[in-house]
């Protein structure tokens, strides 16, 4: 079975973080298991240079699993961009849905966020996104599925009927 995600998109400051971190809990009540993707145009340093993880990194270990308890974090280096259904489906195989950031430009279900205050162009106007929702403060120039920042209840329930997830 395939794991179901969805993309939130949008410009910067635009308030995709603050509504994913709003919807998790929502989703969550409904039994919804959850894992998240954020992408990052930059490059990023995720482990702490001397630690020995990092060491074992610049030894030239491609893959190094660092382990407590309670919690776990894989680094792993890589040089082709997998496609982001390609990602889900390898490092997500447990989880009912996941939640991505960014993938502006990868296929699936997306929601832009978009925000007046931004000044910035909605991406939704540009039929090349392939962008199925709206959650904004505008009301939208074209046909579109919109909800306003508010509708959190309404957001999950449209995502559950998208990727066809049963709630138990």
């Amino acid at each position: 079975m395939s794991v179901k995600f969805v993309s939130f998109v949008g410009r910067s400051n635009s308030g995709k973080t603050t509504l994913i971190t709003r919807l998790i809990p929502i989703l969550q009540k409904k039994r919804i298991t959850i894992g998240t993707i954020k992408h990052t145009h930059h490059s990023a340093e995720f482990d702490k240079p001397g630690k020995d993880s990092w060491r074992h990194r610049q030894a030239g270990s491609e893959q190094v699993l660092l382990l407590s308890h309670d919690q776990l974090a894989l680094y792993r280096s890589h040089t082709s961009a997998q496609p982001l259904a390609e990602t889900v489906q390898q490092w997500f195989s447990e989880f009912d849905l996941v939640i991505s950031e960014g993938f502006k430009y990868e296929d699936g279900l997306k929601i832009e966020v978009f925000r007046q205050a931004t000044e910035k162009t909605p991406l939704y106007i540009d039929p090349s996104f392939g962008i199925q929702a709206l959650v904004s403060d505008i009301t939208p120039e074209r046909d579109i599925t919109h909800f306003k920042f508010e509708d959190l209840d309404m957001i999950s329930n449209w995502i559950l009927e998208k990727t066809e997830i049963k709630t138990s």
